[in-house]
């Protein structure tokens, strides 16, 4: 295979002789035309060459075929990613991650200590039939949440069993893809040797319109070399994909032998480890209702022992307790004494208002006494 990327020289030595010339189709007209119309306006008539030149045929070569150059390449490759993207679904990986969770939420759902409840004496009442039962029972629901996740698994490596098969695919589409790119370059590599050769049998332009019209044909030249050289990137990235889709399918492979283990080893084992790990329950089960029964008996006695000492103490100091204490007698008397000197000082206060109060009193009277002498005679 040839350099993508070569210039010119060494892209016309590696083509071959007698590069083939496409059938002209319907298209727009040459640009440079030899043979002009008699009705062409005469600013536009050059002299007569002395030496008639072969002019090159471009009909073929417009802007809509070097638009179209490489567009059809793509089509089959673009099919075979579509197709990948639609048997994906974004939630595989959520439900897969969701099952271990539950699983792993059942698990812990076995320790004993999670499934007792109420006080010392009802978990040693109860500990030889409910603890048990409910380990039991939530060790079905950690069987059925294993079941599940097997399913899974098991999904996971058929899943990545046929992308074994999409890549292969995939690879095949690609290597098409890069064929196709590889005739496309070849053809706009020959439409660029003719625009050349036409570019180079120009003479110079008489006026505005064959200047125009030279102008344009340089740049259809550089739109098609600007084409070409995307065309030859397209073909460096598909080489580029071709280790990552074979990378990829070695994962595939790869996930899908880790699925297959797991599915066929270590759930077994996951299965045997469950069941000695619920008879190991049972056997911490058992050590723990014996020691709740020894924590009875010892709390039993020592509370017995407490109250007893609590019960003296309190009966022995009531029994020798006073009807009425000096503290309290001593509080009665002051009390007393205070509401007598109280009684003396308000009664004393009472007296002396009053006799301050007595020549008001009788200066109010007299002045009663005069207001009504004086209005009695005008009556």
């Amino acid at each position: 295979m040839k350099p993508l990327f070569s210039s010119d020289d060494e892209a016309k030595a590696a083509a071959s002789p007698a590069a083939p010339v496409a059938t002209p189709a319907p298209a727009f007209p040459p640009l440079v035309d030899p043979a002009r119309s008699p009705d062409m306006l005469p600013a536009s008539l050059s002299d007569p060459s002395p030496a008639p030149v072969v002019r090159v045929d471009i009909s073929g070569i417009d802007d809509k075929a070097i638009e179209s150059l490489g567009g059809s390449t793509g089509a089959g490759v673009a099919k075979v990613s579509a197709k990948l993207l639609g048997t994906v679904r974004a939630s595989d990986a959520d439900v897969f991650g969701a099952q271990l969770n539950e699983l792993i939420a059942a698990s812990k759902g076995l320790d004993p200590a999670k499934l007792r409840s109420g006080g010392l004496l009802s978990r040693v009442t109860n500990m030889f039939g409910s603890v048990k039962e409910k380990m039991l029972s939530q060790y079905q629901v950690v069987e059925s949440r294993m079941d599940t996740l097997v399913s899974e698994m098991t999904r996971h490596a058929n899943v990545h069993r046929n992308r074994i098969h999409d890549f292969d695919e995939m690879y095949k589409g690609l290597e098409m893809y890069y064929q196709g790119l590889d005739a496309d370059v070849k053809k706009g590599e020959a439409w660029a040797d003719r625009l050349r050769q036409a570019v180079a049998q120009q003479a110079a332009p008489a006026n505005a319109f064959e200047a125009q019209q030279a102008t344009e044909l340089k740049r259809r030249l550089e739109r098609l070399e600007k084409r070409i050289d995307d065309l030859k990137r397209a073909m460096l990235m598909a080489t580029q994909m071709v280790p990552q889709i074979r990378l990829s399918q070695d994962n595939a492979r790869a996930l899908t032998d880790t699925f297959t283990d797991i599915v066929n080893v270590s759930i077994p084992a996951w299965r045997n480890v469950f069941s000695l790990y619920l008879l190991q329950l049972e056997a911490k089960q058992s050590a723990a209702v014996a020691n709740a029964a020894y924590d009875a008996t010892d709390a039993a006695f020592r509370a017995q022992a407490d109250m007893l000492l609590e019960n003296t103490e309190t009966v022995a100091r009531a029994k020798q307790r006073s009807l009425v204490s000096l503290e309290t007698a001593q509080h009665v008397q002051a009390q007393l004494v205070t509401a007598f000197d109280k009684l003396e000082q308000i009664s004393h206060e009472g007296q002396q208002r009053r006799k301050d109060e007595l020549p008001k009193l009788q200066e109010l009277e007299r002045e009663l006494i005069a207001r009504f002498s004086t209005a009695a005679p005008a009556a």
